[in-house]
């Protein structure tokens, strides 16, 4: 077992909350001590993660020493930030070190970041570098895409009204896990894990791998219902993008066709270090079932 006994999770949003309930299920098990959740505001969803045993913490990110405080004691931080405030955990970087954190889970939870010296990604990359320069020891998760978000109307999936839309060929292969089961392996690796085996550690998981196309193919067969499903070429996806490089959306798309969204060779992912995670597939995550 790693040996940590307090963690603390900066950001309560969609991968944030997730990681918190799991690490509560821990501290009720007697596995860890505490739980503390920091936060800019109060909410109801801090104020929810409140009543199932996590401490919240108000704390200023432009204030080195409230972040310091609130992390005195902290064994493990934590962070899923989003991308707008990715550039906060500098000084959470810092101020952790100075409070003695022996681990810091940086905002990963996506593709391949190392490496990246523009772009969004960039960012991301910078603080693994900071990290070393300041010896506090990582660990990053790279998980392919969430498949308990990606298949809406925003990225060309509206399954209530039976469209959807393929952007190119839709061929290309994408890691894809669901944000509990993430939540599962990082809860589980922080703590039963030996250190050795966790600090300065990149883990790559994935639940399934499957194209575009094979989702689209598994959820006709499964469901039994037939999609009206439009097809946008590779040029119209590109095209598009670099008439608004601030969509999101087509930026996902593009990654997906270029064939970056796999996470690695099935030799280099992690889910071996815990043979009974057992997470959901693609298909069974969209349809709510498991097979």
């Amino acid at each position: 077992m790693s040996g940590y006994k307090t963690f603390a999770i900066a950001g309560a949003g969609t991968i944030g909350a997730v990681i918190v309930e799991e690490y509560l299920k821990l501290k009720d098990e007697g596995t860890i001590t505490s739980v503390i959740v920091l936060t800019r505001t109060a909410s109801a969803a801090t104020s929810n993660l409140a009543t199932k045993g996590a401490k919240i913490v108000t704390v200023d990110y432009d204030s080195p020493s409230s972040l310091e405080a609130a992390l005195s004691g902290v064994d493990v931080l934590v962070s899923s930030l989003g991308s707008k405030a990715v550039g906060a955990q500098g000084p959470l970087a810092e101020a952790a070190k100075k409070a003695g954190v022996q681990l810091f889970v940086p905002s990963e939870f996506g593709i391949n970041t190392a490496g990246h010296t523009e772009g969004r990604l960039a960012p991301k990359a910078a603080l693994h570098k900071k990290l070393e320069q300041l010896d506090l020891p990582y660990a990053l998760y790279q998980v392919g895409f969430f498949s308990d978000t990606s298949f809406i109307p925003a990225f060309g999936w509206d399954l209530a009204k039976g469209v959807v839309t393929i952007y190119g060929e839709g061929n290309t292969p994408i890691s894809w896990t669901s944000s509990r089961d993430i939540a599962r392996f990082v809860a589980y690796s922080t703590t039963a894990l030996p250190r050795e085996k966790v600090e300065w550690r990149t883990f790559r998981i994935e639940a399934d791998r499957k194209s575009l196309n094979e989702v689209l193919s598994e959820y006709e067969e499964k469901s039994g219902k037939k999609l009206n499903v439009t097809r946008v070429s590779r040029k119209d996806l590109q095209d598009g993008f670099e008439k608004n490089p601030q969509d999101s959306a087509k930026l996902l798309q593009l990654i997906w066709e270029r064939g970056g969204g796999v996470i690695g060779r099935p030799d280099e992912l992690a889910n071996s270090e815990w043979p009974e995670w057992n997470p959901v597939r693609v298909i069974d995550t969209i349809l709510g079932t498991r097979v």
